[in-house]
């Protein structure tokens, strides 16, 4: 349904002239051409269209209505009105009698607006349940009948309308009632899928237990439950019928629609992205905001409020001023952040795509195929992105945020570095407009040859005709064309040639190299390896490759996007459409996930029923402890035993508390239908339907019942105004009756459309209309004496929609007090848990990314692309983590926004704390997003080199791959406490926020080579490929043998003439080693590679450092420390003993520097003691 709910929403517009950026049209411009060249009488019509574009994009633009969001919202109104409409027929109305409005009910609660697969296995979990709960119902009405029967000593009197009461018949009816709330709650809970389900079999157990006490036979017994089943099966078939036959929406439909929203908002991204790095020609780059990030979720209006405020009111200490890049650095985050929410959305509807029957073109895996295409060219934008978070990170590690006591050396030095980094982005200029048309261009042909994006209209083509077109065309390959997949190659690979001449830029720039060096040099000049003026120089050279090794990542990504849709068109796949079935693994797979803890997640959640909010399964080691009483079991006694113990584990589970309050606030009203002075009242004023809100209105958290109460209040009070003007507009006839509920309840749904968090909402408001309407009706239909024969009195519609607003209002408050009561699970206690699953991700996540690079140095990995390898099952579990964290980390702002409507007891919530944990797991994520993508070794693929010439036997070719793997080896070894040290830290904090404990003392993370400089173990692997380079070139030449200590001599006088060093390495050994993998080969990594890592390492590590202290601040630190009190020293001077204080534990705001102290604390109350020992 997302998909087609208008997923190509609108950019953010940094600047009016930006627009084109977002839909890629020029209709204004277009508009005041045609304004020119009116004239005369035809200038009259200029205000009218004026007012009619105005309208049109207020409607389109502002509100949504496009055509998707239209057609969405028309056929879901259409399902409850043919539920009413059909009672007209007698014979329908002789068969549902008093149950009419039921089948306009299921109709909507069916969701037959929702795309083809999620409605399917929504319909066929519908049907499953309505069977159960209809034989489950006889069971019910049976066994209640027989206590009447065994317990009743006067014999029922036909004559009288009521039976006479049965306090064991109601007894009965009640814990049945109960039963089956707990149970079927505490299912809804633990499978999200059955959320739908569950509401329908709680409405037919609701309507039989209450029910029960009124039957007194077998016959009206069976007669009660086929009535209730025969309505309900047919709101179901009503809805089936819209759904597969009124403007069927397939779930491939979906997919291309957010395929299509997808490449729309790369193509923005890239066009946003080159004006900043454009920008960055002249502007500073280094004075961006610090809440000006790329890879982070928008912060609330009230934030932003309170942070311009506060730049205000520092204003006056500022020296710089507002960049002008900051207005796009904020539409690149705001871009990123759609681009990241719509991939969740894309992860969590492709299995339904590949399970839907469908007649198309395109099969499941070439739908996965363009998943994995699509996601390889994300990655590589998106990070260029983050070239905006590395700016102010650098600025921040250097010191130059300025003020005005900032020393003027300071400022000299950022501004020195400021001209450089102008100089190297105006060499970008061209070589990154270039890049961005041809990703632009390679975006828009794959969409139209795999025919999601229409194909543009020729100019000229209907007055010049065919020929006028080529020769205006000509030799130009355009998108579409044949042949473009090589112009694309052909401008990446003048890309690949350009970045050694940015470099030599940068390095002259600054003063690395004193002279334009020939072409012939460019292979001999060296970096003086001992320099340390220098030294700081490698973490902007890291910067320098990242950017180019992403801009190049992303014009091999989209190239290898092109070639798989030409090739889809080469082999005739796109062709003709053909029957697309779903293989029987696929259907058997997604039978059995909807119930394993394994695939619980929301690809399978079809209902959308809980807002936005995700519920993934993290492994078994997450959150699970281990019985330290207990050893796992070993024979069929023990296991036995187990399984005794797992039916307390159940009851005592959060789900099962879920379902125990569930079934409490169903009987706070059901229990006025078993007793005996109220069981009447009960049946008169119609209270079967506050359970049935109840049942609709519980949810789990304490945010979610405020927001759902005053929400569905609302919604209620909006159904009755509609009901009253649907009814009285047109003088209770009831063909216009029909039309009006139509058109409110297409109103009605477009809020399910645009607002899918208002969905039980929106629910409420649909089913109170029905109930209502369809309730007037059936009493012109069946006239009043047989409306009444079941006891409910007859109410004209302005007493009976009050009523229902009473009703509805408070089988609310009856939900949201037992939300509440007796202790609340809050919104909050759940972004907490949330929170520690993101971290526990990310930590499984980096852990698998290691594991890849250590396969890959070491050659174990095997081939990704061949199934059962190392490799392919890294990868495989690779992306199901990047999905789960793709849907987890919207799902914590769903659950920050909630927890505003709980009401704070005692302390203030720490908001600001709980932003900044998100903020940074997002941008780690992105980090390790771009670590992972790097570590895969997916993007070169070129087999085309010419290796006849340097063939050399297989014993010669290992030898030399073990040579070039063992400083890479030992380079690993060097780094991998960095890595053991995030993955270690991300599993305390996981654990810590999870269980609320304190966190150690002085943790601290072993961090990379960072921004500032230092080489590392990295000089051992410049210089051995350095080697290796010289003595490929020696053996090539013949002509010279071991020149590389006159090269050295010569070079380090021409660079840097006051430089002394021993040895060095090259300075093109940059642009040799990113070209290397392409020139020789495609196993060996290359150095930008090892920059990428580099600066991903180092951001990951900076942000990691910012999740322990918010962490410290909401669990506090252990602290150790001791501290002798001076102020009892005068009181113990006569006996020479100080008194000596201290704490074991610190559970709240601890610090860390209060912490690292301990040692100096400890060390000066020894000496204090052995001083007084000694007196």
């Amino acid at each position: 349904m997302s998909g087609t709910s208008g997923q190509q929403d609108d950019l953010p517009r940094a600047k009016p002239q930006d627009r084109e950026h977002v839909d890629g049209s020029n209709g204004v411009d277009g508009g005041n051409r045609n304004d020119s060249h009116d004239g005369g009488p035809k200038t009259k019509r200029a205000p009218m269209a004026g007012a009619f574009k105005a309208v049109k994009n207020f409607l389109v633009v502002k509100l949504g209505l496009d055509r998707p969001t239209l057609t969405t919202m028309l056929k879901g109104g259409l399902s409850p009105v043919i539920g009413l409409a059909i009672y007209q027929s007698d014979a329908v109305a002789n068969e549902f009698s008093t149950f009419g409005y039921l089948a306009g009910t299921v109709a909507v609660l069916s969701l037959s607006v929702l795309p083809r697969g999620k409605f399917i296995q929504t319909l066929i979990f519908n049907l499953l349940f309505s069977c159960i709960g209809a034989a489950l119902a006889m069971l019910i009405l049976w066994s209640a009948l027989q206590a009447r029967i065994h317990t009743q000593d006067v014999p029922d009197d036909p004559s009288v309308r009521r039976p006479v009461y049965n306090s064991s018949q109601s007894a009965v009816s009640a814990v049945w009632l109960f039963t089956n709330i707990w149970i079927v709650n505490t299912i809804r809970a633990k499978y999200p899928s059955l959320n739908i389900p569950s509401i329908v079999y709680s409405i037919l157990t609701n309507i039989a237990c209450t029910y029960s006490p009124n039957i007194t036979s077998y016959t009206a017994l069976a007669s009660l439950v086929q009535r209730l089943l025969t309505a309900m099966l047919t709101g179901m078939a009503i809805a089936t019928g819209v759904s597969l036959l009124v403007l069927p929406v397939p779930s491939r439909a979906v997919a291309a629609a957010q395929f299509k929203a997808s490449i729309m908002l790369l193509q923005g991204a890239v066009k946003q992205e080159k004006a900043y790095l454009q920008s960055l020609e002249r502007e500073d780059m280094f004075a961006v905001p610090a809440d000006i990030t790329a890879a982070t979720h928008l912060e609330d209006e009230d934030i932003k409020k309170q942070a311009s405020r506060h730049k205000e009111n520092m204003g006056h200490k500022q020296t710089q001023a507002e960049p002008k890049t900051t207005a796009e650095a904020k539409a690149i985050k705001e871009t990123m952040f759609k681009i990241r929410l719509l991939t969740g959305k894309i992860y969590a509807d492709m299995p339904f795509a590949k399970r839907d029957f469908a007649w198309s073109k395109l099969a499941a895996k070439d739908l996965t195929t363009m998943m994995e295409l699509f996601r390889a060219v994300v990655i590589p934008i998106h990070g260029i992105g983050t070239v905006i978070d590395i700016f102010q990170r650098l600025a921040e590690g250097r010191g130059w945020i300025t003020t005005a006591e900032t020393p003027l050396e300071v400022l000299a030095e950022k501004n020195e570095d400021k001209r450089v980094w102008n100089e190297v982005m105006k060499q970008l200029h061209e070589p990154f407009e270039e890049l961005s048309v041809a990703i632009d261009e390679g975006l828009q042909h794959t969409g139209m040859l795999l025919e999601i994006l229409p194909r543009p209209k020729k100019s000229g083509q209907k007055e010049d005709g065919a020929g006028a077109d080529v020769e205006s065309k000509g030799d130009l390959v355009r998108p579409g064309d044949r042949g473009f997949a090589q112009a694309l190659k052909e401008k990446i690979q003048a890309f690949r040639s350009i970045r050694g001449k940015i470099l030599h830029t940068w390095a002259r720039e600054k003063g690395l190299l004193t002279y334009e060096p020939s072409s012939d040099e460019i292979e001999t000049l060296q970096f003086p390896k001992g320099d340390e003026e220098h030294r700081p120089d490698q973490g902007p050279l890291y910067i320098l490759l990242y950017i180019d090794t992403l801009m190049e990542a992303a014009g091999e990504g989209v190239l290898r996007f092109v070639q798989f849709a030409d090739s889809k068109v080469a082999d005739g796949t796109m062709s003709r459409k053909r029957l697309i079935f779903p293989r029987p693994k696929v259907l058997r797979k997604w039978i059995t996930s909807v119930f394993k803890d394994e695939d619980k997640r929301q690809e399978n959640n079809a209902d959308l029923f809980d807002s936005g909010m995700s519920i993934i399964y993290m492994g078994d080691s997450f959150a699970q402890k281990r019985d330290p009483e207990h050893l796992p079991p070993t024979n069929a006694w023990q296991r036995a035993g187990n399984a005794v113990r797992g039916v307390s584990k159940f009851f005592s589970s959060e789900e099962s508390a879920f379902g125990f309050r569930c079934a409490c606030a169903t009987l706070t009203v059901g229990i006025v239908a078993f007793l005996e002075k109220t069981h009447v009242f009960y049946q008169e004023q119609r209270l079967v339907w506050a359970l049935i809100i109840i049942a609709i209105g519980m949810t789990q958290t304490s945010g979610q019942s405020i927001f759902g109460f005053v929400c569905r209040t609302l919604g209620t009070l909006v159904a009755l105004i509609f009901t009253l003007i649907t009814w009285y507009i047109v003088d209770q006839r009831v063909p216009g009756i029909f039309v009006f509920l139509f058109l409110f309840q297409a109103f009605t749904l477009y809020f399910l459309v645009k607002y899918p968090q208002f969905l039980p909402a929106v629910l409420i408001c649909s089913v109170t209309q029905v109930i209502i309407i369809g309730y007037e009706l059936q009493v012109i239909k069946i006239g009043v004496a047989l409306s009444t024969s079941n006891g409910q009195p007859y109410y004209p519609i302005y007493e009976l929609a009050p009523y229902r607003l009473a009703t509805v209002a408070g089988a609310c408050l009856v939900a949201f007090i037992w939300t509440i009561f007796p202790s609340p699970v809050t919104e909050r206690t759940w972004l907490r848990r949330d929170l520690a699953a993101t971290l526990y991700l990310l930590a499984n996540y980096f852990s698998v990314i290691n594991e890849t690079l250590k396969s890959k140095i070491a050659g174990t990995g095997g081939d990704h692309t061949h199934k059962g390898t190392p490799s392919h099952l890294l990868t495989k579990h690779r992306v199901r983590l990047f999905g789960k964290l793709m849907l987890l980390l919207p799902s914590l702002k769903q659950h920050a926004d909630f927890q505003r409507w709980e009401p704070t007891i005692g302390g203030s919530f720490p908001r600001q704390l709980y932003e900044d944990i998100i903020q940074r797991a997002s941008r780690i994520n992105s980090y390790l997003t771009l670590l992972s993508y790097t570590v895969n070794g997916e993007k070169h693929n070129n087999n085309n080199n010419n290796n006849n010439n340097n063939q050399e036997g297989e014993e010669k070719e290992k030898a030399e791959e073990e040579k070039e793997k063992e400083p890479w080896c030992n380079l690993l070894a060097e780094i991998s406490p960095t890595k053991d040290s995030i993955i270690c830290t991300l599993t305390l904090l996981s654990n810590a926020l999870q269980s609320g404990h304190s966190i150690p003392p002085h943790l601290r993370l072993s961090r990379p080579n960072d921004l500032r400089g230092g080489q590392g173990g990295l000089s051992q692997v410049l210089n051995n490929n350095n080697n290796n380079n010289n003595n490929n070139n020696n053996n090539n030449n013949n002509n010279n043998n071991n020149n590389n200590n006159s090269t050295t001599t010569t070079t380090s006088s021409q660079l840097l003439p006051t430089a002394t060093t021993t040895s060095s390495s090259s300075l093109t050994m940059t642009r040799t080693m990113t070209n290397k993998r392409r020139r020789n080969d495609p196993r060996e990594t290359s150095y930008a590679e090892f920059a990428v890592l580099q600066v991903c390492s180092t951001l990951i590590c900076d942000d990691l450092q910012g999740i322990i202290e918010s962490v410290s601040k909401l669990v506090g630190v252990v602290d150790f420390s001791y501290s002798v009190s001076a102020s009892d020293s005068d009181s113990n001077s006569d006996s020479g003993i100080e008194t000596i204080s201290g704490t074991s534990t610190g559970s709240s705001g601890s610090s860390s520097s209060s912490s690292s102290s301990s040692s100096t604390d400890s060390r000066n109350m020894m000496s204090r003691m052995r001083r007084n020992k000694t007196t």
